[in-house]
């Protein structure tokens, strides 16, 4: 896993923590304590990971490189914007990515894990193209799952474990859905409660 994909997951962490501190029902406080653990013990674990393998290449003599002219550094870009549908069993993840045919299919990889999946598009117009998913709704089948390279397009097909269907791709985003309907819930209580109260929030407003 790349430093970027480890980044990722950090983000993922602390905004479950932001999560974890807005929450008020304590299954809710319950759940998200679980994911923050499992998060931070997946962090450690991919830093021991990379550290080792960096320790690893240090080890190993290699040839002097020569320089050749007109060698261009890769950048790293990463995608963010993508849409998905669902099969009974995939789901489905569409990512646009301009010329991607263009590259040798041998370019185009994705990682997939029980519960991630990690695209990688190497050298495309001298850029790496990166798209990461961290904790996703529900396990996937790893070696079921495969991706399928369009015009301008990337289709990753995640294998369901289960035939369910999904309401969200990922945790993080039922964990969101979850605060906010809880947010409505304790509105409407307050209201039913309180009758003024609504009538001073209109006030108010």
């Amino acid at each position: 896993m790349s430093r970027e994909a480890i980044e990722n997951l950090t983000q993922d962490l602390e905004e479950m923590r932001t999560l974890a501190g807005s929450a008020q029902r304590s299954r809710v406080q319950q759940m998200l304590a679980i994911d923050i653990r499992k998060l931070e013990t997946d962090i450690q674990r991919q830093r021991d990971l990379l550290a080792a393998q960096a320790s690893s290449e240090q080890s190993i003599s290699r040839p002097v490189q020569t320089s050749v002219p007109g060698d261009i550094r890769r950048y790293q870009v990463e995608l963010k914007e993508y849409a998905w549908d669902q099969s009974d069993k995939f789901i489905k993840i569409f990512v646009t990515v301009n010329g991607v045919q263009q590259v040798p299919e041998d370019n185009v990889n994705v990682e997939f894990t029980e519960n991630s999946f990690q695209l990688v598009i190497s050298d495309l117009n001298n850029k790496d193209y990166i798209f990461v998913v961290n904790n996703l709704l529900n396990p996937i089948d790893a070696e079921k799952s495969y991706r399928r390279v369009k015009s301008d397009m990337v289709a990753i097909y995640l294998a369901k474990q289960t035939p369910t269907k999904w309401a969200h791709l990922t945790l993080t985003a039922k964990r969101l859905q979850d605060l906010k309907d809880e947010r409505l819930s304790d509105g409407k209580k307050a209201t039913v409660d309180d009758p003024s109260s609504g009538i001073m929030n209109i006030m108010q407003k």
